[in-house]
C-alpha cells in the first residue's frame, strides 16, 4: 500500500483539478460565507435573497458564519469531489496507463483504495482547512466562538465529513464507465434526484441530502429531523464504496 500511495498522492499533487478545487474549497468558501452573513445584514439587501437569508440576519455572528460554511461546505465538496474523482480513476482509462499501472509489483485492488484513501485524505483536510480559514475570519471580525458556536462548528465539520464519504462511489462510477464525462453524468443526476427527493419529503433518509439538511439548509425543522440513524446510514455509505472499488479493480480486464 505504500508504494500505491506514493504514486497517487504525486499524482494528486499535479492535478490540475486539484490546484484549482483545493483553494476554491478552502478560500472561496469561507469568504463566501462570510460575505453571505454579510449580505444578510445589509440594509441593502433585496427582497429575494433578505427572505433566503433572513435566518442569518440576526443572532451570534460566529454561529451564522460557521452554519453557512457547513450548508456551503455539504455542496461544495461533493461537487469538487465528484470532479477529482472523475480524474483520478476514469484518467487511467482515457490515457491509456491503466494496463501500466498492472506492471507494478501492487495488487490491483491495493491501486483503487489507494486512489481512495489519497482523494478522500486531500477532501478531508481541505474540509479542515475551510472551517479553520472561516473561524479565523469570524474572530477578525469580531465575532466570538462560544459553546452554540462551537456546536455549530462540529455540525459543519461532520456534514463536511459526510460529503466527503459520498464523493467515493464516484470512484467505482468512473472505473465502470470509464469515462470522466459520464461520470459527471452521474453526478448531475445524483445532485437532481436530491433535489426531488428532498422536495417529496423524504431527505432525511436519503445520504446525498443528509449533510445539507443538517447543517440547515432545509430549514431548522429538517435539521432536527436529522437523527443519529440517518447519519450512521450516510456514513456507511463510505466503506460500501470502498469495498465496491476494491471489488471493480481486482477484476479489471481488457484496460
Amino acid at each position: 500500500m505504500s508504494g500505491a500511495w506514493a504514486v497517487e498522492l504525486l499524482k494528486l499533487r499535479r492535478a490540475i483539478v486539484v490546484w484549482i478545487a483545493t483553494p476554491v474549497l478552502t478560500l472561496v468558501v469561507p469568504f463566501a460565507s462570510i460575505e453571505a452573513v454579510a449580505l444578510a445584514r445589509s440594509p441593502d439587501v433585496p427582497g429575494a435573497a433578505g427572505e433566503k437569508f433572513a435566518p442569518y440576519a440576526t443572532g451570534p455572528l460566529a454561529q451564522a458564519h460557521l452554519e453557512v460554511c457547513g450548508q456551503v461546505l455539504a455542496v461544495a465538496v461533493l461537487a469538487v469531489g465528484g470532479f477529482a474523482a472523475a480524474w483520478c480513476y476514469a484518467r487511467e482509462f482515457v490515457d491509456g496507463t491503466a494496463g501500466a499501472l498492472f506492471g507494478l509489483a501492487v495488487q490491483r485492488r491495493t491501486l483503487g483504495l489507494a486512489k481512495m484513501l489519497v482523494l478522500a485524505v486531500w477532501l478531508v483536510l481541505c474540509v479542515l482547512a475551510a472551517i479553520a480559514v472561516t473561524a479565523l475570519l469570524t474572530l477578525a471580525l469580531g465575532g466570538v466562538i462560544d459553546a452554540a458556536a462551537w456546536s455549530t462548528l462540529g455540525v459543519a465539520l461532520g456534514a463536511g465529513l459526510l460529503s466527503v464519504g459520498l464523493v467515493l462511489p464516484f470512484g467505482w462510477v468512473a472505473t465502470r464507465t470509464r469515462s470522466p464525462l459520464a461520470t459527471v453524468g452521474v453526478l448531475i443526476a445524483l445532485v437532481a434526484v436530491t433535489q426531488v427527493v428532498v422536495l417529496l419529503g423524504a431527505g432525511t433518509w436519503f445520504p446525498y441530502a443528509v449533510p445539507s439538511l443538517w447543517t440547515g439548509a432545509g430549514g431548522r425543522e429538517a435539521a432536527a429531523a436529522i437523527r443519529a440513524p440517518a447519519l450512521a446510514l450516510t456514513a456507511a455509505v463510505a466503506p460500501a464504496a470502498a469495498v465496491s472499488i476494491r471489488w471493480a479493480w481486482g477484476r479489471l480486464t481488457n484496460v
